[in-house]
């Protein structure tokens, strides 16, 4: 486990994906809870900074894929704690509808049958009602704004912790080394709009450390690299030429007139 801001810790033993914990007045914050089995890891890093599973005062997960809910079971009978989601991504907890891979990619298709697999066995999605659905821009009580950043899903969320200057990305974007890059195009429905989504962190000030859903933790000037990342694989669409000027000493058409009323017959006489 590694200390990556003030009261903020990077869980670093779940080997892919990521956790982290958000430490506040009230208590301690989970962000994201790892692969099905990784629950009680989780809860093991609570315990090795010194914490008891009931400090755990709510639970947020960025999406709903599998390797970020994967834990929630365990954790959430464990602390008791609350879930946030983003209201969009609710549907999915609630089971109203299904994450799917991205149909219109060719490894998409295949992998459909191993998707369709796993969600029916031991990474089905908790069905459940989610107790807080946060939106764009909210500012939690533990000092987290929200970001909404669909794309990889439709309700994924990147929370900001403004006065401690960290981001956490969740899936909007991986670190690969040191290499910022898109998430895999196979599990993502809407790349146009993730990449509206990038443009939109990139936008973020004070961003001194990024912490991902997969791979390290950028802890220094991490928003000069999202911003040198968007400028490379999100830059803005192309604006409409501004309307030409009239050239000078060529007067512009005159707008026609409206034909005149012809008078009836009545009239004249």
């Amino acid at each position: 486990m590694q200390k990556i801001a003030e009261d903020v810790w990077h869980i670093d033993t779940l080997g892919y994906v990521n956790a982290y914990i958000w430490r506040w007045e009230k208590g301690l914050t989970i962000i994201d809870t790892g692969l099905p089995w990784q629950g009680g890891k989780i809860l093991k890093a609570v315990e090795e900074l010194g914490f008891k599973p009931e400090d755990v005062r709510e639970i947020i997960v960025t999406h709903a894929d599998f390797d970020h809910y994967g834990g929630l079971r365990t954790l959430r009978a464990a602390t008791g704690a609350p879930v946030y989601v983003h209201a969009i991504e609710a549907m999915f907890f609630k089971g109203r509808w299904r994450r799917w891979p991205n149909l219109r990619h060719p490894l998409g298709l295949l992998y459909l049958p191993i998707h369709t697999f796993l969600m029916l066995t031991f990474a089905r999605i908790p069905r459940m009602n989610p107790d807080l659905l946060v939106v764009d821009g909210e500012e939690l009580e533990n000092g987290l704004t929200v970001v909404h950043t669909p794309g990889h899903t439709p309700g994924h969320i990147a929370l900001l912790g403004k006065e401690r200057g960290v981001l956490f990305v969740g899936d909007v974007m991986v670190n690969r080394g040191g290499s910022l890059a898109l998430p895999p195009a196979m599990f993502t429905p809407q790349p146009d709009i993730l990449k509206q989504s990038i443009r939109k962190l990139a936008r973020l000030r004070g961003v001194e450390i990024a912490a991902f859903g997969h791979g390290p933790v950028i802890r220094e000037k991490a928003g000069d690299v999202i911003r040198a990342f968007a400028k490379r694989v999100a830059p803005p669409p192309k604006r409409r030429p501004k309307k030409a000027p009239t050239r000078a000493g060529v007067p512009r058409q005159p707008k026609a007139s409206p034909a005149p009323k012809q008078s009836s017959g009545a009239e004249k006489k």
